[in-house]
């Protein structure tokens, strides 16, 4: 059976809950399927309240001590049960579960190359521990990820989702991963969206960096899927979420509107 990993924004599962369980339930029935999920905009809201502001570095959170247990909360707690919930609903039976578990994925805090930059508990992925995966996968379970991971002392370390669906496909030899959120998938031209590319060999990519037609956080996207697509994993899809619902019938011809990278 066929391994996919699918990851999505934690916006998008608050917007538009039950295209995505409905998809996802029509999915695992064909395939090993595993989701990953992020949640920016949530952990952002609720820090807020705790009268916290939010703080980046190049895209990257800052995180000390005391915002890392909000995160974790929001994360692994909040918007995890929330999904784990909706695909319940749906007859799938979802378990919820973080990197931490089962050292699942095990990492180090992320080291800025600028020196005097510390981003407090972001982290990195170092090593990827698939027993609790195969193990709910034989179970019958589908596995729902939250990216919070943990160094070898066990303490929590906030890893970017993408990263983390990145690692669970490598390390799981997926044949897909699928990334959905906000954006239809990469742009030949960012102020353009009819300039989609419905098709990128990674070996193009160096290209659209060198030119300056990759914009914010598309770029260390595209750097993580190349690493992806070298790693093993057949292909990777960027696209937007309203193309979930599509994934069931992917055996049946259907095709996704984004932008699918591929060797080459």
């Amino acid at each position: 059976m066929d391994k996919l990993i699918v990851k999505l924004s934690g916006k998008n599962i608050y917007q538009h809950p039950f295209l995505i369980a409905r998809a996802l339930s029509g999915l695992c029935q064909k395939v090993k399927l595993g989701v990953v999920h992020g949640g920016g905009p949530q952990i952002s809201e609720t820090m807020e309240k705790f009268g916290k502001k939010p703080t980046f570095v190049r895209g990257l959170r800052v995180t000390d001590e005391e915002d890392m247990e909000i995160t974790e909360m929001v994360l692994s707690g909040l918007i995890n049960k929330y999904l784990v919930g909706i695909l319940l609903r749906e007859g799938v039976l979802a378990c919820g579960i973080s990197g931490k578990d089962g050292f699942l994925f095990q990492g180090e805090k992320h080291l800025p190359e600028e020196e005097n930059i510390d981003l407090g508990r972001v982290g990195e992925i170092r090593q990827v521990n698939t027993r609790l995966i195969e193990v709910l996968w034989e179970g019958g379970f589908l596995p729902v990820v939250s990216p919070i991971s943990a160094d070898k002392e066990g303490r929590s370390l906030n890893v970017n989702a993408d990263w983390a669906a990145a690692w669970l496909a490598l390390a799981t030899q997926a044949q897909g991963l699928f990334l959905f959120s906000d954006v239809p998938g990469v742009l030949a031209d960012p102020t353009d969206p009819q300039s989609l590319i419905e098709e990128l060999a990674i070996s193009q990519i160096p290209r659209l960096l060198e030119e300056d037609k990759i914009k914010e956080g598309m770029i260390p996207k595209l750097k993580m899927i190349e690493q992806v697509i070298r790693g093993g994993v057949g292909s990777v899809f960027i696209g937007h979420i309203r193309e979930i619902e599509k994934l069931p019938q992917l055996s049946l011809d259907a095709t996704l509107f984004g932008t699918t990278v591929v060797d080459g």
